[in-house]
């Protein structure tokens, strides 16, 4: 039972306030986590007791741990002028610091959340760009009709970035143009693609394809660092002695659609991006003699939840089968 006038405290108040006097306890030359949150919060409301506020605990508790850093950093964070905190040159500078530390630290706590309020499993997903507005979006929604307690993460990537993501577990699995050969991970072919010319005016009476030879001193819009499909368009433009004019270089399919949109020039880029809502309105031909290249999906051989990702996997391809 509570003493006549005493007021009970409130329990998160007291475990915060707690939790500062720890820090101001222990701390040892250097300012911890708790430290660095109460600069970050004095610095941003520019008084302590906005920082409390933030916080929910009490001004002297906040004043107590600002004061020992300051003295464990030997210079002070703040000249305190007619009630008011002004951040030193020395603030300014470690604010810099603190503020990726801090948004560090925010993101693991959203993070954290995350994994406690899912209710299925969770799935990486790192995709190429140019499946990103079409293919993983249908099948991720198909798949959700399925398993609606299923969660993702949809992250793009380049060609080159997809074996290291994989190996240092930054994605459950990854789709994209090329077969990567390691033992450590397991690779399979999910379809084909072909190669679109996109155009914003109409260049050929049929949509049954193109031949190359149409490119032959073109306007022409070429892509730089694009992988796999850069390679299989160059060894056939070279093959067939084709020499386009290329006038603009660019380094995403979604960038080339914009300036065709524009009345640029000519691009090829892949069938999917040209068909996404990016290529709405502009002429598409398939090119007829240029070959299909091929959609790999690869995922750690060993990954604890096998049975999930060659789930998830499956109805990729089912998409990619029905585009």
């Amino acid at each position: 039972m509570q003493g006549q006038g005493h007021r009970p405290r409130d329990t998160a108040k007291l475990k915060a306030e707690l939790a500062i006097a720890d820090a101001f306890v222990h701390s040892s030359g250097t300012m911890r986590l708790r430290q660095i949150e109460i600069f970050y919060h004095v610095y941003r409301a520019g008084s302590i007791s906005g920082a409390a506020r933030d916080l929910h605990v009490s001004q002297p508790s906040v004043s107590k741990v600002l004061r020992y850093a300051e003295d464990q950093l030997g210079f002070d964070l703040f000249v305190r002028s007619k009630g008011r905190l002004f951040p030193t040159p020395e603030a300014d500078e470690l604010f810099g610091e603190v503020q990726e530390i801090y948004g560090r630290i925010s993101a693991f706590n959203r993070t954290a959340s995350n994994i406690r309020h899912r209710k299925g499993g969770h799935v990486r997903f790192g995709v190429l760009p140019s499946l990103s507005l079409t293919v993983l979006p249908n099948a991720i929604a198909q798949i959700r009709e399925d398993m609606p307690d299923l969660s993702f993460e949809l992250r793009t990537l380049h060609s080159d970035q997809i074996h290291s993501s994989l190996l240092e577990k930054k994605c459950d699995a990854c789709v994209g143009f090329e077969e990567l050969r390691d033992d450590r991970i397991a690779t399979r072919q999910l379809g084909t693609g072909r190669l679109v010319l996109v155009s914003a005016e109409e260049i050929a009476s049929s949509a049954g394809g193109v031949e190359a030879k149409l490119l032959d001193g073109a306007e022409y819009i070429g892509m730089k660092d694009s992988g796999p499909l850069a390679s299989l368009l160059a060894t056939a433009l070279n093959k067939q002695d084709i020499n386009p004019l290329e006038i603009v270089t660019v380094h995403t399919y979604h960038v080339a659609l914009a300036l065709v949109r524009k009345g640029v020039g000519m691009a090829i880029i892949d069938e999917f991006t040209a068909n996404s809502y990016l290529g709405a309105d502009l002429f598409r031909y398939p090119i007829k003699d240029i070959p299909p290249f091929s959609i790999y999906a690869a995922s750690l051989a060993d990954h604890p939840q096998r049975s999930l990702i060659d789930e998830t996997i499956d109805e990729v391809g089912n998409v990619i089968g029905r585009f």
